[in-house]
This record gives structure tokens, sequence and C-alpha cells, in this order.
């Protein structure tokens, strides 16, 4: 199990490596205004791969994947969900003057193979293979620097060059996983029919929930971008990439957490409940020593990295963001696996709504933009601490009952 563990934020480190790496590259050569239009763009890839996590990821983890009905309804909302996200993400940027119409190709493919290796990675989870999904993180980032490189031996580094290379980079990786997969899950069945409303019941509360988090950040660096520029943004998400680290472990546990309390239906929730609560106290130490290193850090690691030292108040405010992740995850993994997804939808919405407000009404009264992340950890914790409140009592009896369809 511990094996398992660090294999987990092994895996998330993996990905997080190719992400912060990317980043950097981005900085290096299109300059904070650059980072900032990159930014949005991979923030609305991981909104898509979140969607698609919760809707097809979740269920195929925690329902029977191998059920021919199930797994051709899976199939269908993957291809579905994909090839919507792509098209309206490619559409919406490009309307908007964010990108060209060139690069507009260039993303809605990167969306769509973005989401499929995330389904893929997910795959390989749900088989505890989680050593697997690192290996899988590091071909495409493998993938995307070749591309770079390639590209940059004969010209200068563009948007262009950064879509292209994640989407070479995103297929290699699918290829990948073909032969990592155990030999009983390789297998497609006819699309068409299927249970789509099995899948949807469990799929779409956890959807939701998956979304929230991208589309708050999302819907942050828009607002930033309206009322500060491109360079603001590009500032905001230095510090955001520094502290990236932090998070990573963070969300490499979560999700080795929500795999195994998939796999535990039979212990009482009061005692599932106690090892959430001692999970959240790991991650929050891990996150206090972690950060405590980047701040440390910060006056020589930054200005290496960035060419500029990112805001010192920022990246506080992201590492408080982290912590607050760490607070919430877990009880929102552990709610869910007792069939309260539209539970947690429901308070997780709620507190991404004050956040948005919140962060609209500081920049309103002329907050800087360092002080983004710090609004968005009050909201956070606001929303971890009421589903907290709602685990510690019991489910009706008619909860119980949906909990065992699940």
């Amino acid at each position: 199990m511990r094996r398992s563990a660090i294999g987990a934020v092994g895996a998330q480190g993996a990905q997080a490596l190719a992400s912060f790496t990317l980043q950097i590259l981005v900085v290096r050569s299109l300059g904070l205004d650059g980072l900032g239009a990159f930014a949005i763009l991979y923030g609305i890839m991981v909104l898509v791969a979140g969607i698609i996590t919760g809707f097809v990821g979740d269920p195929l983890v925690v329902l029977d994947r191998r059920e021919r009905s199930l797994r051709s309804a899976l199939e269908q909302y993957a291809l579905g969900i994909s090839a919507t996200g792509g098209i309206l993400a490619a559409v919406g940027c490009w309307a908007s003057g964010l990108i060209s119409p060139t690069q507009g190709i260039l993303f809605a493919i990167a969306v769509v193979l973005f989401a499929f290796e995330e389904l893929a990675r997910r795959l390989l989870m749900a088989n505890m293979a989680f050593w697997r999904v690192a290996a899988l993180d590091l071909a495409a980032f493998a993938g995307s620097l070749a591309t770079i490189g390639v590209a940059t031996l004969t010209d200068a580094p563009t948007l262009d060059t950064f879509l292209l290379a994640i989407a070479i980079g995103q297929a290699l990786a699918i290829a990948l996983c073909i032969p990592l997969l155990p030999r009983e899950e390789r297998f497609l069945v006819s699309l068409g029919g299927g249970a789509l409303g099995a899948v949807a019941r469990y799929g779409a509360w956890r959807a939701g929930q998956q979304l929230l988090r991208p589309a708050l950040l999302t819907a942050v660096r828009a607002l930033v971008t309206l009322s500060l520029g491109l360079t603001a943004i590009g500032l905001l998400e230095s510090a955001r990439v520094y502290v990236a680290p932090a998070m990573l472990v963070v969300s490499g546990l979560t999700s080795f957490l929500f795999v195994t309390y998939a796999k535990d239906d039979i212990t009482p929730m009061r005692r599932r409940l106690r090892k959430a609560d001692r999970a959240v106290l790991t991650l929050l130490g891990i996150t206090v020593v972690l950060g405590l290193l980047m701040v440390v850090c910060l006056p020589w690691i930054g200005q290496l990295l960035f060419g500029v030292t990112p805001p010192f108040i920022a990246v506080l405010g992201w590492l408080a963001y982290t912590a607050s992740v760490s607070a919430v995850t877990p009880y929102g993994a552990l709610a869910a696996m007792g069939g309260r997804q539209f539970t947690v939808f429901a308070i997780r919405f709620a507190d991404t709504a004050l956040s948005c407000v919140a962060v609209l009404t500081a920049l309103a009264l002329g907050a800087p933009a360092e002080a983004v992340p710090l609004v968005l950890a009050v909201g956070s914790l606001a929303g971890g601490a009421a589903i907290r409140f709602i685990l510690l009592r019991p489910p009706s009896r008619g909860r119980r009952r949906a909990g065992r369809t699940f």
C-alpha cells in the first residue's frame, strides 16, 4: 500500500514536471504575456480533462467497467465529451481573439488528446498501476520536449510550437498505454445503447465537482487578464508554477485516496472518516514543510527559473490555496463513495461561486493580482469544513440504499 501511495505521488510528479517545464520554456521563449496566454489555454485543457475525469474516469473506477453495457456507455461519453470540449474550446478562444484559426485547430487537437490521455491515466490508476502512470507521463513529457527541440532547430518557438508539442506528447502517451494495461482491460465494445443512464447518474455530479476547481482558476485568469492584463496573469502564474511541487504531492496522494476509498466499501464510515482526518493532517504537514522550503529559496530559484522573482505574496497565497486543497479533497472523495455526489457538488459549487464573487470584488476595489490566491484559499477552506460536517452525520436510509447501488 505504501508503495502504491509513493507511486501515486510519483505519477502526479511526472505530470507536474511536464507542465512545470513547459511553462518555464514558455516564459523564457514568449515572455510574461506569452505565459499568460498559454496559462489560459492550458487551464482550459485541464478544465476539459476534469470534466471527462469526473464523468468517465471516476465511474470506470467505481462501476464495473468490464460489463459490456457500462463499457459502451463509458466509450460513448469519452468520445462525445472530448470532441465537444475540443471544438467549443477552440472556437471560444478564437472568437475572443486569444488565438488564430491555425492555433485553434492545434488547440482543439491538443484538448482532445489531453482528455484521452487523462482517461488512460485513470484506467491505470484503477488497476493500482501508479508507477505505470508515471511512465506514461514521462513519455508525454519526452515527446513534447523532442517536438520543441526539433522546432527550435529551424526557428524560435511560438505558441503554435507549444500546442503542437502537447498534442504529440499526449498521442505518444496514449499509444504507450495499450501495452501497459493489464490484458483483461485491452478491449473495446460496440458503440450504441449501453448503460448511459447508470454512468450519468454517478458521473454527472462527479464531473461537476471535478470541473469546479479548474473552472474557478480559468475564471480567475480571465478576470485578472481583463482587469490588469496578460503581464499580471503571467506574474501570478509564475508564482503558481513555483509552488506546483507542493500541489503535485497533494494531488498525487488524493488520487491514491480516491482509489483506495473505492476499493473499501465495508469499513464503517466513521472509521474511514478518522482515516481521512489523518490523511488531511499528513497532507497539511507536507504542505507546510514544502512551503517553508519554497519561501526560503524564492529569491534564488524564482529568479533562476523565470528571469524575474515571483511575487512573495502570491507565492504565500498559492501555498495557502494548496493547504486548502489538502483539507478539502480527501473529505470530498470519501463523501462521493457514500453516494453523496450531489451534496459534495452543491457545497463545492457554493464555495466556488463565493470565491469568484470575492475575487471580482477584490479586483474592483483595487486589490493587486498577488492577493487573489489568498481569497481563493478562504472559499476552498469553507467548503472543506462544510463537507467534513456533513460526513459526520450518518446517512439516511435512502442515501444508504443509493450508496449501495453505485
